[in-house]
């Protein structure tokens, strides 16, 4: 179906090519045996574009059309009037198709490179030229008027052709390149190569399998890379609308918050979020629906040549990032809800331009080897989100935190909002949901647990009046509507009633204590089994120690990451500080140990890194 709707817009395209080459054929200037023609672009562009057959079909169609109408003061004398045309598209495309398969139609026309295209067009010039004398000659012997006077007019004539003709493939190149460029960027002849190509099409595993070989472990910091690639794409980028979400925890629940108003309010609304938590396709939304499977195949193929083409490989996220701009691009998105991945400044998302609000969440000690070993530093580094002339909001945070954001602001003249937990007021919660105020927003009701996300529900609002106040029409309904609706799996999420098994993406010391404040909150009295696994660089003493209390037994499970810390280790470290701890293989001996220990009135509580929570969901599915 893709294949059959390229081809109908490569013919509607090529036909529109064929009728400009008609109407500038109107426009020749003819003096004495020399003519001046740019009834050629048409052909060169199709040349470039799509390849020798469409552009000599262009050339010989229209040259015919113009001969037919009288171009010369007379109709079409010898078929070999139309060689010229047609042979110009033959050399030039024959010609580009190797250059186009080594590069791709982007980085040839956007490199220095691009002036094979010039080369190759002086060359399909001369050509031109030659046939265009060949063809008066054989005209005049056809028709009976070649005379001596007509020879030596016919062949003296010849070198100025030639020359005549370089200097119009010159010109014709240098106004055919940037239209191609932009036909191209318009979305009218970039998927033409890939689906006609003979290269195979992926499946989903092959796409998913080609995206997760890239390694992102100890790769250079920088823009640089993702700036690259997404050059060579078209800058997708900045076809969208965007808010921009830092910080260290909160990211992903205020970004489906937000997302989730948006699309109440009617916005098409991308949503893009790491790491995942049950499924590679929950990082990409649109309108709540994870990008499909066919969708994450052709962005994934289209991009993979670009990737590819660069000397400096793009890292993991750095792909994912750019694959997902393209298909919320696709998807004509009104605006697109970004989450950073780890940091601010040098994080792959912060290649979009000024952003509707920038906003930076709780700030936490974490990922303390790249973004700094104090609050301050690490809130500097997040704050690289904020652009000149810009909107933000933050999270109410330390004096001195705040006092990074203010000057941070103030120097880039960016107007600063902070989201006021003043005016919060809970009036009822229960492991179904929360109820509450925030300033003259009353009963306001969010599925999502926690103090902490009252919280993240303030910043949330605070970006919604920030957006009001730009234009956006979004009103008290949709902001009702849009809390009460918002789905965010893996935060306190109950997955299991029998026993009841809750899952948190709690990894971090400022997860583990609004973990705590939840079991003190929902959990009183409750027998605990912690089912968990943590990942080797986290903190782990200063995680686990505060919890010891509150658990009565621990599960030590190991999450399925390079970076993980062995379950056997963490049972001993858990052990050492004084609780009760067991370790299992694997994560579904895990999950059954677990239930058994918790009973029927005991609770299973998964935490400690986001990597465990699809294989723990997985395991207790199949469990029951």
């Amino acid at each position: 179906m893709q294949k059959k709707a390229v081809n109908v817009l490569r013919m509607v395209i090529c036909a529109m090519l064929a009728a400009i080459y008609v109407v500038l054929g109107l426009f020749d200037i003819d003096i004495g045996a020399f003519r001046f023609s740019v009834a050629g672009l048409p052909v060169v562009i199709a040349a470039i574009a799509f390849g020798p057959v469409e552009a000599v079909l262009i050339g010989g169609l229209g040259e015919f059309i113009n001969q037919m109408m009288g171009r010369f003061g007379l109709t079409i004398t010898t078929p070999l009037w139309l060689l010229p045309a047609m042979v110009r598209g033959l050399v030039l495309g024959v010609a580009l198709l190797p250059l186009k398969k080594r590069w791709g139609l982007e980085k040839l026309l956007k490199t220095q490179r691009v002036a094979w295209v010039f080369v190759l067009g002086c060359v399909a010039g001369m050509v031109t030229s030659t046939l265009s004398t060949l063809a008066w000659y054989a005209d005049a012997i056809i028709f009976g008027y070649l005379t001596e006077e007509t020879r030596i007019l016919i062949f003296g004539a010849y070198g100025s052709r030639i020359v005549i003709g370089l200097i119009t493939a010159v010109a014709l190149s240098l106004v055919a390149v940037p239209v191609t460029l932009a036909l191209k960027r318009a979305g009218l002849v970039k998927n033409y190569r890939a689906v006609n190509s003979e290269e195979k099409t992926m499946n989903v595993n092959e796409a998913l399998e080609y995206i997760h070989s890239v390694c992102w472990k100890g790769s250079i910091p920088g823009l640089s890379r993702t700036q690259k690639l997404l050059e060579l794409m078209g800058n997708p980028e900045k076809k969208l609308k965007f808010i921009h979400i830092a910080g260290t925890n909160g990211k992903g629940s205020t970004a489906a918050m937000t997302a989730s108003i948006l699309q109440q309010a009617g916005y098409r609304t991308g949503l893009y979020t790491s790491p995942f938590i049950y499924r590679f396709h929950e990082r990409m939304q649109v309108n709540g629906e994870q990008i499909s499977d066919e969708d994450l195949v052709a962005v994934t193929q289209w991009v993979r040549p670009f990737a590819e083409s660069m000397a400096e490989k793009p890292t993991e996220f750095e792909l994912v990032c750019c694959i997902a701009f393209e298909y919320f691009r696709r998807k004509q998105c009104d605006i697109v809800v970004l989450e950073v991945g780890m940091g601010g400044a040098l994080d792959a998302t912060n290649v979009i331009d000024v952003p509707e609000v920038a906003v930076i969440t709780n700030i936490g000690l974490d990922h303390t080897e790249v973004l700094g070993n104090t609050l301050e530093a690490i809130a500097e580094t997040k704050a690289g989100i904020f652009k000149e002339g810009g909107d933000a909001v933050v999270y109410r945070g330390t004096p001195s935190v705040e006092a990074v954001f203010e000057k941070i602001c103030a120097d880039k003249h960016i107007s600063l909002k902070k989201a006021d937990f003043d005016g919060i007021v809970l009036h009822s919660h229960s492991l179904e949901g929360q109820v509450f105020d925030c300033r003259d927003r009353k009963n306001l009701a969010l599925p999502l647990l926690g103090e902490h996300q009252l919280k993240n529900a303030a910043v949330v609002l605070c970006i919604i009046d920030t957006l009001k106040e730009k234009g956006w029409h979004i009103s008290e309904e949709n902001i009702r509507d849009g809390l009460r609706l918002t789905q965010w799996p893996g935060r306190f999420d109950i997955v299991g009633r029998d026993p009841l098994f809750i899952i948190d993406g709690g990894h971090n010391p400022q997860c583990f204590d609004a973990l705590i404040q939840n079991i003190r909150d929902y959990l009183p009295g409750k027998k605990i089994i912690a089912l968990t696994g943590v990942l080797a660089d986290k903190d782990y003493g200063d995680m686990y120690r505060p919890i010891l209390p509150y658990v009565s037994r621990f599960v030590c499970i190991t999450p399925p990451n390079p970076r993980k810390l062995e379950a056997a280790q963490l049972a001993e470290f858990l052990r050492r500080a004084g609780a009760e701890a067991e370790s299992r293989d694997t994560i579904e001996a895990g999950v059954a140990r677990a239930v058994e220990l918790a009973g029927q009135d005991g609770v299973v509580l998964c935490f400690g890194s986001l990597y465990t929570i699809g294989a723990t969901r997985d395991a207790l599915m199949a469990l029951n």
